[in-house]
């Protein structure tokens, strides 16, 4: 009887230390698991900030580690959006040094103008056409020293049509060479004026 005792002691306080061990383990401080996501299977376009289908253009943004879902959303929109910009602002200046070959521009005159003029017409341009397509959020579950807290991953996915985009682009383009004009740079703005009209040929 007495070993039955014994026994059934270490058998409980092995049952005791194992359960401490294992709460002390989810208990990490800085651990983080996803509670809750929607939809329940994570998009692949979370992972590609641009992409082409036939004749519609897509592109994510994302935050992470945000404490209100709604704020997060937008900000999620905001970067897509940003995501937009920036992919038109390199189209342009792409386009413009490809068509720059043979036009006499000066590196110097050429690297100001593009950076400075790109720049400047991007940025205040106003992209028309975008859509809202497709949202996606986790909320994250994290472990802290005085209990847990929870943030939020957003996502957010806009498309707009090709012929918006390239629309987009050609204003951008157009404000380009309305930049050159006021400086009075001949060569850009004939640059600029070139790139239009092969553009819309």
């Amino acid at each position: 009887m007495k070993k039955l005792a014994i026994f059934m002691v270490i058998v409980l306080s092995l049952g005791i230390l194992v359960g401490c061990a294992g709460k002390s383990k989810d208990r990490i401080v800085g651990r983080q698991v996803i509670v809750e996501r929607n939809p329940d299977k994570t998009p692949s376009w979370i992972m590609k900030t641009f992409e082409e289908k036939k004749d519609i253009m897509y592109f994510s943004g994302g935050v992470k580690g945000v404490g209100d879902y709604s704020v997060g959303l937008r900000q999620a929109k905001a970067e897509a959006v940003k995501n937009v910009a920036e992919s038109i602002k390199t189209k342009a200046r792409t386009e413009f040094v490809s068509n720059t070959r043979g036009a006499n521009l000066s590196p110097d005159d050429l690297g100001r103008f593009i950076e400075d003029g790109i720049a400047m017409v991007t940025d205040n341009l106003e992209i028309g056409g975008m859509l809202p397509k497709e949202n996606y959020y986790e909320k994250v579950e994290e472990v802290t020293d005085y209990g847990v807290k929870y943030t939020y991953n957003c996502f957010s996915l806009v498309q707009m049509a090709v012929r918006d985009y390239k629309e987009a682009r050609r204003r951008a383009i157009e404000n380009l060479a309305d930049k050159a004009r006021e400086e009075n740079n001949k060569k850009a703005e004939e640059t600029a004026k070139d790139l239009l009209k092969r553009l819309t040929d």
